[in-house]
């Protein structure tokens, strides 16, 4: 199942089931992403969870690392770019473990879908709110921001339960991660 989420936002690049050859296009933007494979869930817990043992952390940050050294070792990535390259392959992990969370849950693959097209419908106000709450203020604590984005997940056909929700809620704001270390990526083409 992995890459379903994460291919979706990265272009449309078929990743799912293993790792495959780099789309020409994307200048080794997904390659970290692909490297990761056999490892990803566990840079998705230590990337979401963070409780995570300093033993299976240090492993996590090993397959990044390494990840990353093989990917540089392909592409002509400027610094900047291979850090982008890195952050999209931990959020991009981190979406393929909570969509999976959401489909082994009961929730259709339809529905998983409906979340990034619900992204999709955000106002510049809306991922600002978001941005705000991973760097400062928590937009959870706004009732009427929360409000507004849970009835655009129950409106995808999430189900309006906490557990199911908190998962959604995630997905839209590593989506806007995801997004914002795409846009760098590119700014930093050589």
């Amino acid at each position: 199942m992995r890459g379903f989420v994460a291919a979706a936002l990265l272009g449309g690049v078929a990743l799912t089931g293993a790792a495959q050859a780099q789309d020409a296009g994307d200048g080794g933007m997904n390659c970290v992403y692909s490297e990761l494979i056999d490892n990803y869930d566990l840079v998705a817990e230590v990337f979401i969870y963070g409780d995570i043992s300093k033993e299976e952390t240090d492993e996590a940050a090993q397959a990044v690392e390494a990840a990353k050294k093989s990917c540089a070792a392909i592409h002509d990535y400027s610094p900047d770019q291979l850090v982008s390259a890195s952050d999209i392959g931990v959020l991009a992990s981190a979406l393929d473990y909570l969509s999976e969370d959401l489909l082994f849950s009961g929730v259709s693959e339809d529905v998983v879908d409906a979340i990034l097209e619900a992204y999709d419908t955000l106002t510049e106000m809306d991922i600002d709110a978001i941005f705000d709450a991973i760097f400062d203020v928590d937009w959870r604590s706004d009732a009427a921001f929360y409000g507004k984005m849970r009835a655009k997940m129950v409106g995808a056909g999430v189900p309006d339960d906490a557990v199911m929700m908190d998962i959604a809620m995630a997905i839209l704001e590593i989506t806007a991660l995801v997004e914002e270390s795409t846009l760098m990526f590119m700014l930093d083409e050589q």
